[in-house]
């Protein structure tokens, strides 16, 4: 990255990090704009050079989170628990680390779903967090015997992927405890395994 680069970044980073710092504390309703310049010590025009609105503050947090929770993948791909067992832990670990950003988890599905269009930009920011673990992970269950190799492992991502988000939607209308999601989630994940056994 270039110097300017570096400089922009550094400044939409710190952007965020006010934000987040004032929607933790206040509620994200509760917030304005004005409040983050004035807190961020910059201009609000320059708010508007980075984000939109206020909520976009919230989905460029997530996507940082969702980068964070997919470096703590590799561990899944060597666990000798049984499939199903594997795969709704890795989906666990996603909402207890997203736990606590229930809230920003509610408004980061809301910018997903009601306006599509100005989301793209942060899912396919997304994609290059969440594909290649979810593909290592696939693949290496798949070299380990553990699932078919006749399935396609961009495939099984995309299926995975689906899947998880219908989940995520559901833990997050739920709300804590999130017993009803934690059980659907298991379930969801034994029917999705039969159809990945190794059949001799």
């Amino acid at each position: 990255m270039s110097r300017r680069e570096r400089k922009k970044a550094a400044l939409r980073a710190h952007i965020v990090a006010v934000g987040i710092e004032l929607f933790s504390k206040q509620g994200i309703a509760d917030v304005t704009v004005d409040q983050i310049a004035e807190a961020a010590d910059i201009g609000k025009g320059t708010i508007y050079n980075y984000f939109e609105t206020k909520e976009d503050i919230v989905v460029a947090f997530m996507v940082d989170l969702e980068r964070r929770v997919q470096s703590k993948i590799a561990r899944f791909t060597v666990s000798d628990a049984p499939l199903d067992s594997i795969l709704a832990d890795f989906i666990l670990l996603h909402f207890r680390i997203k736990a606590k950003y229930l809230e920003f988890v509610r408004v980061f599905l809301g910018q997903m779903f009601l306006h599509t269009e100005q989301f793209l930009p942060y899912m396919a920011e997304m994609q290059k967090y969440i594909d290649p673990p979810l593909e290592a992970l696939f693949g290496g269950l798949q070299k380990r015997g553990v699932i078919r190799t006749d399935v396609s492992i961009p495939e099984l991502v995309m299926v995975f992927k689906t899947i998880h988000m219908g989940l995520s939607a559901l833990w997050a209308i739920e709300g804590a405890p999130f017993r009803g999601a934690e059980y659907i989630l298991r379930q969801e994940m034994k029917l999705f395994c039969e159809g990945l056994k190794v059949t001799t």
